[in-house]
């Protein structure tokens, strides 16, 4: 018997009334961050402290010869200098790889030894008594290296050529595919074949707050304490024993209030691993922030893939056959847990039917080492690249077939459920035929072609972009299984309530902006009857308390949420027996709502929940026989099917003709994430992911020259969207709840920037079909515009 044919308890979660649940009720933690009184780890001051700081390589490739530091060490104030072989004695090195066929592991070192495999790997760390202190001994820190040749495009590094990374005699850290069906058949038979190579820019993540830690060690108890902005706490404390043989009952990771992630702060870092050691070393607390250049180095890129991507299609525009080759850029090593494979290998076998029934899919999926900084996760990753591919490609169909992007999308999109894929996921339910038709009526399709022909004749050019998703929600292990990998998730949740009848709810969840501690709440006060108010979150600020998988794949709401749920309910039974008793009814006839238990149908006959709260603590006369009056409860969750979202963008955008800038005019969404929580929030997470793409599809890129310098260290060449370029929104909410979560919850964290690229590329190339061209990079510069403009349709 595989896991996937048990039944768990933890996969199983009660039904809940929802009335605060769908409330657009105000974020509880906006008045502590809105004002200022947030604490982030650089505010983090711990008596004693002492600083860190890095030497990190100036070559892309290269052969260390050599490494002196007596004049660093001589430094005053200077309290210890690691090179690469200090590391090495307690760690030799950081695995990366990802549960896939094909996959090929990778070691990163703690500090490089031997080799430099890009710019900004690190060489050497100082300990010191302040940062200037620390920064200054970096300088003193000489580094002799012979260089070796740079590989920096992962396409010509396949086939072989100079390495990348040594341990990587092929380049080859990702290889794999399947075939379903017979495509060759499929598309010798085609009617007609669409066909293009979309080539996804390489993008930061770009937190607010960069990444840091801080930690502590008292020898006297073995205790370490580990302050770190993360999204994943839990691993990496897992890691410390894993990695270090720090005993994982004698370590403690604490997570401050941390200014964004967006899955950056989701990987195990080296700096991580580094900072405890060298707190035990100098048996002092040591501190490490990163700055923004240190950023833009060296903490993960992201999404940078090649896809080829074809559809075969039938004379009526029905599309018989996908085929589709992701190629990553993946710098120089995996970068654990989530590896520079999960982009490729999602592109290829998550994301290439979406939302439309495409019976025929061949997939193959690669990644390459480069001498660039590791790949990591960033928001939609894996579905933006995929989703790009092949919304964008569905418009080129659209041209082919001569019909509107709504037009050929509902001929292609899946109308009934449950719904198998060529792969073989089940997608339960959805409502992708109404995205569809929602966004035209939204958008206004003819009144649109109407205006955009108007202004054609006034030399001002618009266009229209539509980009719908499939997006897999709330990360688990029964996703994990479906994708055909093994990976095991849950979250726990702790719920207690007090002799008053106020409840704190401990998460494993940490919790980067997006008001987890007021849906949170939302959830259990539904549960409990009782007030919102009357709950206190606790989201994750310490692994001391509820265990989390960590806050990814839009997996919040869903995971964290059904454990809270959970946990609530079996508070709730004790309230509802007590209630019983008190009242002199059945159990079956007893409800808590607004503050209340009460006898169904008799509103008189009711007591506070407060008070049996209290006879719980104090009044044994009451209990019914066999009580237990423990109102403590810790419970996990782990749906047991995996959990689709969807949805869609269509975006209005003008070019203008002398200076090649794309205005994005006003942006249309429509977002199923099943029952929402709170649409306030769920409005606001929207808005954030769309603005995200717009910066992914017009103005962000990281850029390496030919010798492997990444030029894009500051933010002045670094281009972010802002709310300058924030468009107006119009939102259209549909909800179709999934039968297998709490209360029908689905997550929707990652959906705004999983589509909104298409969307805004598609809408470029509509504005540029009077010319005759079409882009197929992203970002689509001002020049890329211009050129495509321009009479000879020069494009990059």
């Amino acid at each position: 018997m595989t896991t996937s044919d048990k039944n768990f308890a933890h996969t199983v979660a009660p039904v809940v009334t929802a009335r605060n649940i769908g409330a657009r009720l105000p974020r509880e933690e906006d008045r502590k961050l809105l004002t200022g009184r947030g604490e982030y780890l650089a505010d983090v001051r711990l008596p004693g402290q002492v600083h860190a700081a890095f030497v990190r390589s100036s070559l892309a490739h290269a052969r260390i010869t050599g490494i002196d530091i007596t004049e660093a060490t001589a430094l005053p104030g200077v309290l210890a200098v690691w090179t690469g072989a200090d590391a090495a004695a307690h760690c030799e090195g950081l695995v990366g790889e990802l549960s896939v066929a094909g996959c090929v592991p990778t070691t990163m070192p703690l500090l490089a030894q031997e080799y430099v495999r890009f710019v900004g790997e690190a060489i050497a760390v100082v300990v010191a008594e302040d940062r200037y202190i620390a920064e200054d001994a970096c300088d003193l820190i000489a580094v002799d290296y012979d260089e070796l040749p740079p590989v920096l495009d992962p396409r010509p590094a396949l086939e072989g050529g100079p390495v990348a990374n040594e341990g990587l005699p092929d380049n080859v850290a990702l290889k794999g595919g399947a075939v379903y069906g017979d495509a060759d058949k499929a598309f010798e038979n085609a009617h007609k074949v669409v066909s293009a190579t979309y080539h996804t820019g390489r993008l930061a993540a770009l937190p607010m707050e960069t990444r840091g830690c801080a930690a502590t060690y008292d020898w006297t108890t073995q205790e370490l304490r580990l302050w770190t902005s993360t999204q994943v706490p839990h691993y990496v404390k897992y890691c410390l024993t894993a990695y270090l043989g720090f005993p994982e009952n004698h370590c403690e990771v604490i997570t401050p209030d941390t200014g964004g992630g967006f899955g950056q702060k989701a990987h195990l870092f080296s700096e991580e691993m580094l900072i405890p050691l060298l707190a035990r070393e100098v048996d002092r607390p040591v501190v490490w922030v990163e700055d923004r250049r240190e950023n833009l180095m060296t903490a993960t890129h992201a999404h940078e893939q090649f896809v080829d991507i074809a559809y075969a299609g039938d004379e009526n525009g029905r599309l018989t056959a996908v085929r589709i080759r992701a190629t990553g850029d993946g710098g120089a090593y995996h970068q654990p847990p989530w590896s520079m494979a999960v982009e490729p290998w999602c592109t290829a076998m998550v994301t290439p039917s979406g939302a439309y029934d495409i019976p025929v899919a061949d997939l193959t999926y690669e990644a390459a080492a480069t001498n660039k900084c590791p790949i990591g996760a960033y928001r939609g990753v894996g579905y933006m690249a995929g989703t790009l591919a092949r919304e964008c490609l569905m418009d080129e169909a659209a041209r082919a077939y001569e019909l509107s992007p709504f037009d050929i999308r509902r001929r292609n999109v899946v109308r009934e459920f449950p719904w198998v894929n060529a792969q073989g996921i089940t997608y339960d339910e959805g409502s992708w035929l109404r995205t569809i038709d929602e966004l035209e009526r939204m958008v206004d399709y003819e009144a649109f072609r109407r205006r955009q022909a108007d202004l054609r004749e006034q030399g001002r050019y618009i266009g229209l972009g539509l980009s719908v998703f499939v997006e897999s929600s709330g990360e688990s292990t029964a996703m994990s299984l479906a994708h055909g990998m093994g990976d095991i998730y849950h979250d726990t949740a702790t719920v207690r309530m007090e002799p008053n009848g106020t409840v704190t709810v401990s998460t494993g969840l940490t919790t980067q902006g997006q008001g987890h501690r007021t849906t949170m709440a939302q959830v259990a006060a539904d549960v409990l009857g009782i007030p919102v108010r009357d709950i206190t979150v606790r989201s994750g600020d310490s692994t001391s308390y509820a265990w989390g998988s960590g806050t990814v794949g839009s997996r919040s709401a869903v995971v964290a949420g059904g454990a809270v749920l959970r946990a609530a309910d079996a508070i709730r039974s004790k309230l509802v027996s007590v209630a019983a008793e008190m009242l002199k009814a059945d159990a079956a006839d007893i409800e808590l709502a607004d503050g209340k238990a009460a006898v169904k149908g008799e509103p008189d006959s009711a007591v506070n929940i407060a008070d049996v709260a209290a006879s719980i603590y104090f009044d044994q006369s009451v209990w019914p026989d066999g009580f237990d009056p423990t109102l403590e409860v810790t419970l996990a969750y782990d749906p047991a099917r995996p959990v689709f979202s969807n949805g869609g963008h269509a975006v209005i955008v003008e070019l203008d003709p002398e200076t090649g800038f794309a205005r994005v005019e006003k942006v249309f969404s429509v977002e199923d994430c099943g029952t929402m929580i709170n649409p306030e929030i769920v409005e606001g997470q929207l808005r954030g992911g769309v603005v995200q793409g717009i910066g992914a599809a017009l103005l962000e890129r990281l850029v390496y020259d030919s010798a492997g310098q990444l030029t894009t260290t500051t933010l002045l060449d670094y281009h972010v969207p802002t709310l300058d370029v924030a468009p107006p929104f119009e939102i259209h909410h549909l909800e179709t709840p999934s039968a297998h979560t709490p209360a029908g919850i689905k997550g929707m964290g990652e959906s705004g920037l999983i589509a909104a690229p298409a969307a805004v590329l598609n809408a470029v190339n509509d504005a540029l079909s009077c010319f005759g061209t079409s882009l197929y990079a992203l970002p689509a510069t001002p020049e890329q515009v211009l050129g495509a403009m321009s009479p000879s349709g020069s494009v990059g």
